[in-house]
């Protein structure tokens, strides 16, 4: 894991909340297959409900839980296709990324998608001012804001709200 340097301490509450072994994914999972798994179609853009996500992520990310352990803990639960469909769907676009990445590694640097290559991007100071309070949750975008000072403060934000977190410097900050 990485060293952090500088001022501030944020990735304390990563650590406290996300403890990185083996033993602490298998719980992790075990916890959410017993609380969330079932209400996961239903629930899952829910924020505002405990384990209406895996919380998952962070584990496979490292590699403290395997993404065939979690694959064929979902296919061997009692769940008929329609209840797990989703849940599926998104480990398996999680290596879809990874092999994108992989395949074409350009996209690091150059958008795939040839519309953004036309995009002026802000710069200079008003570039930085927008990126900062994007980063401390000071855009004016409510959801956006909450996201990021949740991400800030408990470094987890679920799928629901960052796919306007990640989306706002691109779509409405033009940075």
């Amino acid at each position: 894991m990485a060293v952090m340097n500088g001022a501030e301490n944020w990735d304390k509450a990563i650590l406290e909340r996300f403890p990185m072994s083996e033993d602490d994914a298998v719980a992790n999972m075990n916890t959410f297959f017993q609380h969330g798994f079932a209400k996961y179609e239903r629930d899952r853009s829910r924020a505002d409900i405990d384990w209406s996500t895996s919380k998952l992520s962070a584990h496979l990310r490292i590699g403290s839980l395997s993404p065939n352990e979690l694959y064929y803990k979902i296919e061997n639960s009692n769940l008929d296709y329609n209840e797990r469909k989703t849940f599926s769907r998104r480990l398996i676009w999680r290596d879809l990324a990874y092999f994108h990445l992989h395949s074409f590694p350009n996209m690091r640097h150059t958008s795939i998608r040839l519309r953004y290559e036309q995009t002026e991007w802000l710069s200079g100071d008003e570039e930085d001012a927008r990126f900062n309070a994007w980063k401390t949750g000071n855009t004016g975008y409510p959801l956006v804001d909450s996201g990021m000072r949740e991400l800030w403060q408990t470094g987890w934000m679920t799928q629901s709200v960052s796919g306007s977190g990640w989306s706002s410097p691109l779509s409405w900050l033009n940075i």
